[in-house]
């Protein structure tokens, strides 16, 4: 079957028509593939149309990543049915109509839209950004679970960046509110008694002559004395008893 064709000719039906009621935009050569936001390049389409595009971009380009993520964005819902373009475009008008009565109830999400700050937060904000640029950052500590210092962050986005997590839970942490952030303790303070963390050194124990020869024996597939390794665990037992209770 020729995808491209099928393709082109579903761009060039959503040309000069007007589509009543729900229509969602479409980007006929698709960002991900160097196209542009320019209006020669957005196809109004119904969700049903929508759909089948995609489908047909993957089809067409079938080793393009973002465009088979897309799709796959497109068929998510929380029904068990399988998603086709009739319930797509069901499920994407029912979104628009619950999201339009939700906006007439509670307001638009985006708090400022349409609205202006009054002249005193307008201070407030304009004295808090020469504040953040004149003074000196906050510097972020971490230490670990134990408590032996680990590393020190000239901000609290370098801190989020190399712990993997977000600013706003590095500084709930350092305020706090959080008991830990990635396994690490976060505190603003630091103090100069506090040394450069040093990762510890393992300490193991030699192992005996006997114990070395029942490995070794073990790794070739030869028989082991087991009565030798017993007594060798009956000594560790004892010895360990008596070190952990004096």
């Amino acid at each position: 079957m020729n995808y491209k064709k099928h393709y082109d000719l579903l761009m060039e039906k959503s040309k000069n028509r007007v589509i009543e009621g729900y229509m969602e935009r479409h980007h006929i050569i698709p960002r991900c593939l160097g196209g542009s936001d320019e209006p020669e390049n957005i196809a109004k389409l119904t969700p049903e149309e929508h759909f089948l595009a995609h489908q047909l971009l993957v089809k067409i380009y079938p080793k393009s990543s973002p465009l088979i993520r897309a799709v796959v964005l497109m068929t998510t819902h929380d029904t068990p049915r399988r998603v086709n373009n009739k319930l797509f475009g069901w499920l994407r008008r029912r979104a628009s109509v619950t999201q339009k009565q939700w906006i007439e109830e509670n307001g638009h999400p985006r708090g400022m839209l349409g609205k202006k700050h009054d002249p005193a937060n307008i201070d407030n904000i304009t004295s808090g950004l020469k504040k953040a640029t004149t003074e000196k950052r906050i510097e972020i500590y971490t230490y670990n679970l134990d408590g032996t210092f680990c590393k020190k962050y000239e901000s609290i986005i370098a801190c989020a960046v190399d712990l993997g997590t977000n600013p706003s839970n590095v500084k709930y942490t350092a305020d706090g509110k959080f008991s830990h952030c990635k396994n690490k303790i976060l505190r603003y303070e630091y103090s100069d008694t506090v040394q450069p963390y040093t990762k510890p050194k393992v300490i193991r124990q030699p192992r005996s002559p006997e114990h070395s020869r029942n490995i070794s024996l073990a790794k070739k597939g030869k028989k082991v004395n087991r009565s030798s390794v017993m007594v060798c665990c009956i000594i560790c037992k004892k010895e360990t008893s008596t070190n952990a209770f004096p």
